[in-house]
């Protein structure tokens, strides 16, 4: 995927694959302006080294866009014993006609937006997507995104 975006802007931007759970950007502090993370914060268990590191690499008023599994489908994948708890949750579907399993942290409001101002950021905008129909998306599976709460869309904004 890296070598993909690298294709699509060339010099416009930065790319690096960095281990999200031992986060090092080696990069001067307040020097990026935007860190983009679709669909990825949900396979790491402890944010908060991750976001401190965000935050000192992003620049005053940079932001920080994310997705990330909804609560309310990780609540819904889990034993439903502990609402506030952290817990990896299994989920199986189907691609390409192959069962694929992904194994990720659900996680209650509170560890999302909690570690997210203690790390320096004020949240901007939080969204529930929604798509229009089109030609690439089955009338199905269109129906289900925008029936069902799947995923949250986040933008967070390092404070001055």
């Amino acid at each position: 995927m890296i070598e993909l975006a690298r294709q699509w802007v060339g010099e416009q931007a930065q790319f690096r694959v960095v281990d999200l759970d031992q986060p090092d950007f080696d990069i001067h502090p307040g020097s990026i302006d935007v860190v983009v993370a679709s669909l990825v914060l949900h396979y790491v268990k402890d944010w908060t080294p991750l976001l401190h590191c965000l935050s000192e690499s992003l620049a005053p008023g940079g932001s920080f866009v994310f997705s990330l599994h909804h609560p309310i489908t990780g609540w819904l994948l889990s034993n439903r014993d502990d609402y506030h708890r952290v817990e990896l949750v299994s989920e199986t579907w189907n691609w390409d006609a192959a069962a694929v399993t992904a194994r990720i942290y659900r996680r209650p409001l509170s560890t999302i937006f909690g570690p997210l101002r203690e790390a320096g950021f004020s949240i901007d905008v939080v969204d529930e997507p929604r798509i229009q129909p089109s030609a690439d998306i089955s009338a199905d599976d269109l129906h289900t995104i925008n029936t069902q709460p799947l995923f949250l869309f986040i933008r967070a904004i390092r404070d001055a």
